[in-house]
C-alpha cells in the first residue's frame, strides 16, 4: 500500500525541485564565467610556446576567447543545468509582427538610455568614493577592438551565445515555474554574467524585457535580432560616427525618443500585469531559488569581478 502525500510533504518536494533546479543553473553559470575568464590565459601561454607567431595578430586571441566561451563554456553551462530535469512547460508560438519589432526595438533603445544613466551614476560616485576614476570594462574593451572585431562580438556572437543561454536555457529551466520566474531570473543571471557595475542596471532591464518577449512570441529568433540591432545601436554606431556631431546629434534624438517610448508605454499598461501563466509556488519558493550554493556562488563571482573592474582597471 502507498501512503497518501500530504499536503506539507508535497510543497517540501516542491521546494526541493525549486532549490534544485536554481542551484544546478546557478553552478551553471558560475562554470560557464569561470572557463571564459580564466581558460583563456593558459591557453594563449600554450599558443605562445608553440607558435608564438599567431599571438602577432589581435584576431587570433579574440577569436580564441569566442572559441573559448561559446564552444566550450556555453555547453558545459548547458550540461551542468540541463542536469537539473526540470519538468518542461511548452512555449506557444506567436508571429512578431514588422511593426511591434520595431516598437519592441524602441523600447529597447530607451531601456539601454535610461538604465545606462543609473549604472553611470553609480559608477561616478564609486569614483568618488574611490578618489580616482572607477574601472569601465565597456570603455576599455571598446577601445581595444576594431571595427569588424566590435561587429563579430557585438552584433553576431553575443546576441547568438547570449539568447541561447539566458533566454532558451533558462526557460527550459524554470518555464515550468511561470511567467514572472522566468522573467526575473533570465534578468538577474544576464545581469551577473556582465560583472560589472556600469552594466549591472541595463542589463537587467533589457534581459527581461527579451525574455518577456520569448515568452509571448516563442521564438528565440526575435530576441537575437532584438538583441543584435540594440547592440548595433549602442556600440557600432557610435564608434562610427566618431567625433560626427550630426551622428551622435540623430543618436541622441533616438536614445529620447526610445526613452519618451518607454515613459507611453508604462502609461498606457499602468493597471494591467503584462505577466500570466503563473502556477501557484509554495511559501518559501524564493528563498529556495535564490539561498542555494549555486547561486549564492555565482552571485558572489560576478560581485568579486565587479569590485575587481573597479578598484584595478
Amino acid at each position: 500500500m502507498f501512503r497518501e502525500i500530504s499536503k506539507k510533504e508535497e510543497i517540501q518536494w516542491q521546494k526541493k525541485q525549486i532549490r534544485r533546479t536554481y542551484n544546478r543553473l546557478g553552478l551553471g553559470m558560475l562554470a560557464y564565467l569561470l572557463i571564459y575568464q580564466f581558460l583563456s590565459l593558459p591557453l594563449m601561454l600554450l599558443v605562445k610556446l608553440l607558435c608564438p607567431q599567431l599571438l602577432s595578430s589581435s584576431w587570433f586571441g579574440l577569436l580564441l576567447g569566442e572559441l573559448v566561451q561559446y564552444a566550450i563554456a556555453l555547453p558545459v553551462c548547458w550540461w551542468i543545468a540541463k542536469s537539473a530535469n526540470t519538468p518542461q512547460r511548452p512555449l506557444s508560438r506567436r508571429k512578431l509582427s514588422v511593426s511591434c519589432f520595431f516598437k519592441y526595438l524602441l523600447l529597447s533603445i530607451g531601456l539601454l538610455f535610461l538604465f545606462n544613466l543609473i549604472g553611470t551614476a553609480v559608477n561616478e560616485l564609486l569614483s568618488q568614493l574611490k578618489g580616482s576614476p572607477a574601472g569601465n570594462l565597456v570603455e576599455q574593451s571598446v577601445g581595444s577592438y576594431t571595427l569588424w572585431q566590435m561587429v563579430l562580438v557585438t552584433v553576431i556572437s553575443a546576441p547568438l551565445g547570449e539568447e541561447l543561454l539566458f533566454r532558451k536555457l533558462v526557460y527550459r529551466c524554470v518555464g515550468a515555474y511561470g511567467d514572472k520566474a522566468y522573467v526575473f531570473t533570465s534578468a538577474c543571471l544576464f545581469m551577473l554574467m556582465h560583472g560589472n557595475v556600469v552594466q549591472y542596471p541595463y542589463a537587467f532591464a533589457l534581459g527581461g524585457l527579451f525574455a518577456w518577449i520569448y515568452c509571448k512570441t516563442g521564438s528565440l529568433r526575435n530576441t537575437i535580432l532584438l538583441h543584435a540591432c540594440v547592440n548595433f545601436i549602442g556600440g557600432v554606431i557610435p564608434y562610427l560616427a566618431g567625433e560626427s556631431e550630426l551622428v551622435l546629434s540623430l543618436l541622441g534624438m533616438l536614445y529620447l525618443l526610445g526613452a519618451a517610448y518607454v515613459g507611453y508605454t508604462l502609461w498606457r499598461c499602468r493597471g494591467r500585469h503584462p505577466l500570466q501563466n503563473d502556477p501557484k509556488l509554495p511559501e518559501g519558493a524564493l528563498d529556495a531559488a535564490l539561498l542555494n550554493v549555486g547561486m549564492l556562488l555565482f552571485t558572489a563571482a560576478s560581485f568579486a569581478m565587479a569590485g575587481y573592474v573597479i578598484l584595478y582597471l
